[in-house]
């Protein structure tokens, strides 16, 4: 990736409505933005300390598998891309953490801030392209859909239906 890597130490730190413009500008301008991850919901393939590289991100360029950062008022949340959804205001993605049982909310493309283009763990950089990378993906974002649905129906059958779900 060319460019300059700005890290970001202690994105939860930093009011959402403030660290969506600053990644989305750095992204933009060719440099790799590094934030921390805090939490498991991504495990196994991030894990609570990991740090990850931010590159722009658009609805053209974001793919079913991609790892994507979206900011909601309660923070920023890093989750895998595992489908579209129609609405009357058009297409939705749908995101869930490969270690979550539920799906998030589905957001606009234009809501995601950016694509997580390599994960930084210790002294090790592990870059998320690649053919054997992008099967990967797809079959975590398949696998990962297929449970969020799954718990979806099991919740709506018992009663317990989110409001703001698919």
């Amino acid at each position: 990736m060319a460019g300059v890597t700005s890290p970001i130490s202690g994105a939860d730190d930093l009011r959402p409505d403030l660290l969506a413009p600053l990644v989305r500008d750095l992204a933009a301008d060719g440099r790799a933005v590094e934030i921390p991850v805090r939490g498991n919901s991504m495990r196994p393939m991030l894990r609570d300390g990991d740090r990850v590289r931010l590159a722009s991100v658009t609805k053209m360029n974001v793919r079913l598998g991609d790892v994507v950062l979206r900011v909601e008022p309660s923070g920023t949340i890093i989750h895998r891309v595992v489908g579209w959804w129609p609405s009357r205001e058009g297409w939705r993605i749908l995101t869930k953490g490969d270690g979550a049982r539920r799906l998030d909310p589905p957001l606009p493309p234009d809501r995601l801030v950016g694509l997580v283009a390599a994960l930084v763990r210790g002294d090790d950089v592990r870059q998320l392209d690649g053919t054997w990378m992008r099967v990967r993906a797809w079959s975590r974002a398949f696998r990962s859909l297929i449970a969020g649905l799954i718990v979806e129906t099991w919740d709506r059958a018992h009663g317990r239906a989110r409001s703001d779900g698919i």
